[in-house]
C-alpha cells in the first residue's frame, strides 16, 4: 500500500508499506513521525492488510477526520481525504510486484480487523479538477498564512490594513495617468483660448486689408492686452519681415520656433499652428487670406503670430485626482463594511441559535447564507445539540453550575496571587487546554501575553511550538494519570528548564485546570 502524507502542499512522508501496524505520532518511537505540536505523541495507528488500509484514533487531542467527518476507526478508500491535525494522508493500492520491507506486528494489535471491516465513507471524492486544484493552492499558500496572522492580531485590524494598503496602492498607481490626462486637458483648453485670441486679430486685420489694402495699418493691439501673451506680430509671408506692431516694422523674425510656425503655414497650409517652445510656452500662428479676382482664389496676405504662456489652472488639473481619491475612499469603506458584515453576521446568527438550542428554546439551527461550509456547520451543530440532549456518548460537556463557576474563579485568583510570591514562570490552562493566565515571568521568557493568548489553545497562542508541545504532553499526562504530577525538561532560550504540571480537580473530581510551572533555576 502506497502511503503519502502532505502538509501545506509539501510531501513529508511517502513510502510503499507492507502489511502491518504503523504508529503515527510526534514521538521518536513512531514509525510515521509527524513534527507538529498539534499531533499527539501517539496520535493514530495505520493498519494495512493486502490492498486495504484503515486508521484508528489512539486517543489524540485533535482527532482524525475523513472527508470532513471525525472518526475513531475507519477504513480508508482511494480518494478519501484523511486529515491528521493538518496533515493530509492519501492511500493507494500497491502496484503489482512492488517490494516493501516487512513490518512486525499483528493486525489485531489495534483492532485492525474491525477498522478494516468498517463501512467506507460514502460519496468518495472524485479526482480534483484544475479549478479545485487552483483553489487548494490558494487555500494553502494564501489563506492559511493569512489565518496565522489573524491568530496574533485582531482580524478587523488586518482587514482594515489590507483595504488601506489597497487604497494607497491604487491611488498611487492612478496618480500618474490622471495627472497626465488632466495636464493634457488643461493644455488643450489653454491652446484653444490662445487660438481664439489670435483668430480675433486675424478677423480685425482681414477687415483692414479688405477695406483699404493698407499693410501699414495692420495691428496686434488687441492681443497685447490679453493675459498670457508674451509677444505678438503680423508677419509678411513673402519676406518673413514684421508688419506690426509699428516699432518692429521691417525687422526680420529670427526665433527658430516662430520661423517653424511660419513655415508650416506656408508649406503645409495649416489654418492653426501650435509649436511648443518651452514648458507651457507655445508659438501660435494663423494665416490672413484675401480673395483675388485675378487669381480666382484666395491669396495669403499676412500671418498673425503670438507667443503664449499657457495658464494651466490648478482646479482643472487636480480636480479629477481629488474626485478619484474620494471615490476610492468611499468604495473602500463600503467594501470594509460589506466584508465585515459578511464575516460576522452568519457566524453571530449561528451562535445565537446555538445558545438558544442549548437552553432548549429552539429545536433546529439553520443558516440562510448559501455557503456549503456554513450549512455543514449548522448540520454539525444540530447533531451535537441532539446528542447532548439525548445524553449520548458524544454529548458536550455539561454547563458549569454557579457553584462550579465560583470555584473556578477562586482557583484562578489564587494562581494570580501565587505569581506575585514566586520567582518561577506560571501558565494556567483550563480542561480544554486553553490559556487562562500567563505569569509575568513566563511572558518575558517566551513572549506570550495573557491579553492576547487568553481563551486560545496553547498551540495557537504560543510561537514556540516545542514549548507548546511539551505543555500539551504534560497536560495529557496529568489527565491519563488522573491527576498525578508530571514533569519534563525543555531547552528554553538556550537554558534547560524543569517544567512541572499539576491538575486541579473540582468538588466533582473533574480536572478543571492544569497549572504549569517553569523553574527558573537551571536544571
Amino acid at each position: 500500500m502506497k502511503i503519502e502524507i502532505t502538509h501545506n502542499g509539501e510531501v513529508v512522508f511517502e513510502k510503499d508499506l507492507a502489511e502491518g501496524n504503523y504508529t503515527i505520532g510526534r514521538a521518536d518511537g513512531c514509525e510515521i513521525r509527524l513534527k507538529s505540536s498539534r499531533v499527539s505523541k501517539q496520535h493514530a495507528a495505520l493498519v494495512i492488510k493486502g490492498n486495504r488500509a484503515a486508521i484508528i484514533d489512539l486517543g489524540s487531542s485533535n482527532g482524525i477526520f475523513i472527508n470532513g467527518v471525525m472518526v475513531k476507526k475507519q477504513r480508508i478508500e482511494t480518494g478519501d481525504d484523511v486529515d491528521i491535525a493538518g496533515f493530509k494522508l492519501h492511500a493507494a493500492p500497491r502496484r503489482p510486484g512492488s517490494a516493501a520491507a516487512a513490518f512486525s506486528g499483528g493486525i489485531g494489535a489495534f483492532d485492525g480487523n474491525a477498522a478494516l471491516a468498517a463501512s467506507p465513507m460514502e460519496n468518495q471524492a472524485p479526482e480534483a479538477t484544475p479549478q479545485e486544484k487552483l483553489l487548494t493552492i490558494v487555500d494553502q499558500k494564501v489563506l492559511l498564512p493569512f489565518y496565522h496572522v489573524i491568530k496574533r492580531f485582531d482580524w478587523r485590524w488586518v482587514l482594515g490594513s489590507i483595504l488601506l494598503g489597497s487604497l494607497v496602492l491604487s491611488t498611487l498607481l492612478s496618480v500618474i495617468p490622471i495627472l497626465r490626462w488632466s495636464n493634457q486637458t488643461a493644455r488643450a483648453e489653454a491652446l484653444a483660448r490662445a487660438h481664439s485670441i489670435v483668430a480675433q486679430a486675424v478677423r480685425e486685420n482681414y477687415r483692414i486689408l479688405s477695406k483699404s489694402n493698407d499693410f501699414t495699418r495692420l495691428t496686434v493691439e488687441n492681443m497685447e492686452a490679453e493675459k498670457g501673451v508674451l509677444s505678438s506680430f503680423v508677419i509678411d509671408p513673402k519676406t518673413s519681415g514684421i508688419l506690426a506692431p509699428a516699432k518692429y516694422f521691417n525687422k526680420s523674425v529670427t526665433d527658430v520656433y516662430s520661423l517653424l510656425a511660419i513655415k508650416r503655414v506656408l508649406e503645409a497650409k495649416e489654418e492653426q499652428v501650435s509649436v511648443e517652445k518651452a514648458s507651457n510656452v507655445y508659438v501660435v500662428a494663423q494665416p490672413v487670406y484675401l480673395y483675388s479676382q485675378e487669381a480666382g482664389d484666395r491669396q495669403l496676405q499676412a500671418i498673425v503670430l503670438a507667443v503664449f504662456q499657457l495658464n494651466l489652472g490648478i482646479t482643472s488639473t487636480f480636480q479629477p485626482m481629488v474626485e478619484a481619491a474620494l471615490f476610492s475612499v468611499l468604495m473602500s469603506l463600503l467594501a470594509f463594511f460589506l466584508i465585515y458584515k459578511m464575516f460576522t453576521f452568519p457566524v453571530m446568527e449561528l451562535q445565537e441559535q446555538l445558545d438558544a438550542a442549548l437552553k432548549g428554546e429552539t429545536p433546529h439551527i439553520t443558516t440562510d447564507v448559501k455557503f456549503p461550509e456554513l450549512q455543514n456547520l449548522a448540520t454539525t451543530m444540530n447533531f451535537s445539540v441532539s446528542r447532548n440532549k439525548s445524553g449520548g456518548p458524544s454529548a458536550v460537556t455539561p454547563v458549569q453550575t454557579e457553584e462550579g463557576d465560583k470555584e473556578d474563579a477562586l482557583f484562578s485568583a489564587a494562581v494570580k496571587e501565587m505569581e506575585v510570591a514566586t520567582s518561577d514562570g506560571l501558565l494556567l490552562l483550563d480542561g480544554d487546554k486553553k490559556v487562562r493566565f500567563v505569569g509575568k515571568i513566563l511572558e518575558d521568557l517566551i513572549g506570550m501575553r495573557t491579553q492576547y493568548a487568553q481563551g486560545q489553545n496553547v498551540s495557537d497562542a504560543c510561537r514556540d511550538q516545542s514549548f507548546a508541545g511539551t505543555v500539551i504532553d504534560l497536560a495529557e499526562g496529568v489527565s491519563r494519570s488522573l491527576g498525578e504530577v508530571q514533569s519534563s525538561q525543555l531547552d528554553i532560550n538556550g537554558v534547560s528548564r524543569t517544567m512541572i504540571a499539576v491538575g486541579h480537580k473540582n468538588t466533582s473530581g473533574e480536572i478543571r485546570f492544569f497549572l504549569i510551572t517553569v523553574k527558573m533555576n537551571a536544571a
